[in-house]
């Protein structure tokens, strides 16, 4: 079926099923099914446990830089999302690609291009996650501040600041996973 859908041949299907099942997306029972795998809250808060770990130690490094040029290049990632959120009326799906981009743009000043790109590999449950919530409306609004006060402890070397901002996000992450989970409970494994 697939095949007939995407008009392409059983290798390039076979691979993407496997990579899908490699990435925790896909349940496959050979020669009886494959189904979308629920979103394993655990997995979330563990992934963003992970996250939470790191971004503290590239925190504390770049506490002892010069960040002007972090801080330039970050406000014109949340300018230009600014932007697009006043001019679109589905911004808010944009949200995510920005949010990635700004703490990409983050671990990537620090030196970290790499240890930023193994963690989004290996939170695809939260990253699920994220996509939910955001559709929900439920992380929108507090974007461009959040951020905005986050690029300003930075840049005035407030790591109390900082560091209470990931405590918050790690606590708002577990908020909104269990509010989706009652919003959408076929979603989520139980």
């Amino acid at each position: 079926q697939l095949q007939d859908y995407f008009k392409m041949s059983r290798s390039p299907i076979r691979e993407a099923i496997s990579i899908l099942k490699h990435e925790r997306l896909l349940d496959v029972a050979p020669k009886s099914k494959t189904q979308v795998m629920l979103i394993n809250t655990k997995q979330i808060m563990e992934s963003r446990f992970m996250r939470c770990v790191l971004e503290r130690e590239v925190l504390k490094e770049l506490l002892n830089k010069e960040v002007s040029k972090l801080i330039e290049q970050c406000n014109g990632i949340l300018d230009e999302a600014e932007d697009v959120m006043k001019n679109q009326k589905l911004a808010m799906k944009l949200i995510f690609d920005y949010d990635t981009k700004f703490h990409r743009t983050v671990f990537q000043f620090a030196g970290y291009e790499f240890l930023w790109d193994m963690i989004r590999t290996t939170n695809v449950q939260y990253s699920r996650f994220l996509n939910l919530y955001v559709e929900e409306i439920l992380y929108g609004a507090s974007f461009l501040p959040d951020h905005r006060k986050f690029l300003s402890d930075i840049s005035k070397k407030k790591w109390q600041e900082l560091d209470e901002y990931i405590d918050q996000n790690y606590a708002r992450t577990a908020e909104y996973a269990k509010e989706l989970k009652i919003r959408h409970p076929s979603y989520f494994e139980r």
